[in-house]
């Protein structure tokens, strides 16, 4: 049987991968001082290899610079000239808007996961408590016990036999970075454009029932539903609400989704043939003319 130190080490194995988990994914800004020193006590040196634009930062980054270039512009570039253009700091500073708009999703992603960490860690403390309730869990106790494996070894073996864990750590993780890139695209167009300017979902051919129902017009690769994107943002968040009563969002609309918020410029129309936005043919295509910016990303430069 496992001593209470054998199942606070087990926590403790828990705790530190998803607080590695959140080190490496949000930054270290977020970490708690508990979080920290147990980073620490299992050898990790926070200040040697923190990262000043850890994922999360650079997924938002990433979500800016797409509401900036065009479609064909982006598919030009690679990953060696996003990092540059991240390190070498040739994005537009965030505006204070953005920046606390940046906190507040980080904040949410941050305690979404920590919420995963805490059911696992209390679901973990109850299954060793009461091991002779789950076959899997005392099989795997007993193979451990017989074969004096480590308690990290134990620990990693409930995770693959119930093949839980990854699995919602990846579903968190997969769908707040969608979500924090459609954040930075929405900002962008904000700060362009206006909150009332009209906006449209990209979703994919192998979208699900529910992202059909909510942003296209007629079924699955009908014309999409064109949005005010105030009308997205103050939609808010899906989570907490019943499938029927979900709305059209900026972020995912649940987990796993992949649409992402599109800016739609004044006078296009959708063209069925083609599949796609574009002017239409029976006006002149009247624009103002204006001065074209020059957008360097990494060794590339765009006018946009």
């Amino acid at each position: 049987m496992f001593t209470e130190l054998d199942i606070e080490r087990v926590i403790s194995n828990i705790e530190y991968h998803y607080s590695m988990l959140i080190f490496t994914s949000l930054g270290n800004e977020v970490l708690s001082d508990s979080e920290k020193l147990l980073l620490e006590s299992f050898g990790i040196d926070i200040e040697k290899v923190k990262e000043e634009y850890p994922p999360y930062l650079r997924t938002f980054l990433l979500g800016r610079l797409a509401s900036i270039l065009s479609e064909g512009q982006m598919r030009e570039l690679d990953k060696k000239d996003f990092d540059e253009y991240v390190e070498k700091g040739q994005f537009v500073p965030l505006s204070q808007r953005e920046r606390k708009e940046y906190e507040i999703s980080r904040e949410v992603t941050y305690n979404n996961l920590k919420g995963l960490a805490n059911k696992i860690t209390n679901d973990t403390r109850n299954k060793l408590l009461e091991e002779n309730k789950k076959l899997l869990i005392k099989e795997t106790i007993s193979e451990g016990i017989k074969n004096r494996e480590s308690v990290s070894s134990i620990v990693s073996d409930l995770g693959h036999k119930t093949g839980e864990w990854d699995r919602d750590w990846k579903r968190i993780v997969v769908t707040e970075m969608q979500n924090i890139y459609n954040q930075g695209k929405a900002g962008m167009i904000v700060e362009k454009y206006g909150e009332d300017s009209l906006v449209w979902r990209h979703e994919f051919k192998d979208a699900c029932r529910h992202c059909i129902r909510l942003y296209f017009t007629n079924g699955n690769d009908s014309a999409p539903r064109v949005f005010k994107l105030s009308e997205l943002i103050a939609n808010g968040s899906n989570v907490g609400r019943k499938v029927d009563d979900w709305l059209p969002t900026v972020e995912s609309t649940h987990p796993h989704c992949r649409g992402d918020i599109r800016w739609l410029p004044n006078g296009q129309v959708w063209n069925d043939e083609i599949g796609q936005f574009e002017y239409s043919k029976q006006r002149e295509r009247k624009v103002e003319r204006k001065s074209k910016i020059k957008v360097v990303v990494g060794s590339k430069e765009f006018l946009v």
